[in-house]
């Protein structure tokens, strides 16, 4: 089959069609730095992703998504303007690398009453803001169903790796109008040096615009939120500008099992799109996304010692997820009574009902060798250890 460097898109006819579809004005909230970042990513792919016939299609449908849920948020902040005012109080942040346990505490915090975790189906299509009537998100529910399927099919790998359900929490880097999940998910270097370098006043602006689509998606349905993203790490220097009551728990995990996991996840991801996927392409950006995000979580260390922040081990975690949770909810001032107990410990109970797939990877496979990974990460271990105890088994 034919393929091309190229994957033909275009960045102003899919905002004019996701304008047309939607009855909507062209978007003016942030465009111009929401647009410079789509441009980036879209001159990335053009530049460097050599693709079939098909995997443009793909390309062009995912960019059109991402395209089509901003024109619609859009025009749901001009349709409904107290979407401003709806209070987000108290949230819950996961954040952490990836690959560390983060989607079983993020299941389990969501159990609690009165949390609010985003449904993927939610992330994926959030306009309009979802309401209190369950009947009427069916077609969404479906939609996002289809794409799952799609997904086990062109992708195994990643559904097997990370198992996803539309009427589960998920990850809100699907939300985000930039965010590192790009990073992992195609071979965009360009992107990624874009991304790495925005001002703390750029980063302010686009999670300011996180914290509208929060509470845009809590409209109708209220509750503390909880959300967790690989992507929270980037935008950590500004998370208390912009949640000031934020709390904040740190998963942490031997880089050198995290981050090759986390590149055999994305590599099957870049598969889907480009016939030419390069491991260790793949390893390297991994691993400075990893140096760059523990870099930011070190730095707010710093600058904010008082932050209200617990530091989980991945050890520990899985060993005891809910003594976990208790402690979570303990230290940072959440209620916690025994019925929440009670739906953690029936969740946990359908969950070894489902044998676990065995996820099989090295460092090697990407490039990268464990002296390279502490070399790089050699202060962050001393810093996590110091938190949560030795990463580094042996």
């Amino acid at each position: 089959m034919a393929q091309q460097a190229n994957p033909g898109l275009d960045l102003d006819r899919l905002l004019q069609t996701a304008q047309e579809t939607q009855g909507a004005s062209p978007a003016t909230r942030g465009d111009d730095l929401y647009l410079a970042g789509m441009r980036r990513l879209v001159a990335a792919f053009e530049r460097g992703i050599r693709a079939t016939p098909l995997m443009q299609r793909l390309a062009k449908r995912e960019i059109y998504a991402r395209v089509s849920s901003h024109i619609g948020f859009e025009r749901d902040i001009r349709a409904k303007p107290a979407i401003a005012d709806v209070p987000v109080q108290r949230p819950l942040f996961i954040i952490t690398f990836g690959r560390t346990g983060s989607t079983l505490l993020h299941n389990l915090l969501a159990l609690a009453p009165g949390a609010r975790a985003p449904l993927l189906w939610e992330l994926w299509s959030p306009s309009p803001p979802p309401s209190a009537e369950p009947s009427a998100h069916r077609p969404r529910i479906a939609e996002a169903r289809q794409r799952l399927d799609f997904l086990a099919r062109a992708a195994p790998l990643v559904s097997l790796a990370h198992p996803m359900d539309p009427e589960s929490p998920d990850e809100c880097q699907w939300m985000m109008r930039h965010s590192t999940l790009w990073v992992m998910l195609y071979d965009i270097p360009e992107y990624w040096d874009w991304l790495k370098a925005l001002s703390l006043e750029d980063l302010r602006r686009l999670y300011r615009g996180y914290r509208l689509q929060v509470q845009h998606l809590q409209l109708f349905r209220r509750g503390t939120w909880v959300s967790k993203s690989f992507s929270h790490l980037h935008f950590l220097p500004v998370l208390h500008d912009v949640f000031p009551d934020a709390r904040v728990v740190r998963l942490h995990r031997d880089p050198g099992a995290a981050i090759p996991s986390l590149c055999s996840v994305a590599v099957s991801y870049r598969s889907m799109f480009s016939t030419e996927v390069d491991p260790c392409s793949a390893g390297a950006v991994l691993l400075d996304l990893f140096v760059d995000g523990m870099a930011r979580s070190m730095a707010l260390d710093r600058a904010r010692p008082e932050m209200p922040v617990v530091d989980v081990h991945y050890d520990a975690l899985i060993a005891d997820p809910i003594g976990t949770v208790r402690r979570v909810h303990d230290e940072l001032g959440y209620p916690y009574d025994a019925e929440f107990e009670r739906a953690m410990r029936a969740y946990l109970e359908r969950a070894a009902a489902t044998a676990p797939y065995r996820h099989r990877y090295s460092l090697e496979q990407f490039g990268l060798s464990r002296d390279q990974v502490l070399d790089r990460t050699g202060e962050y271990l001393a810093w996590a250890e110091a938190r949560c105890g030795r990463l580094l088994a042996g």
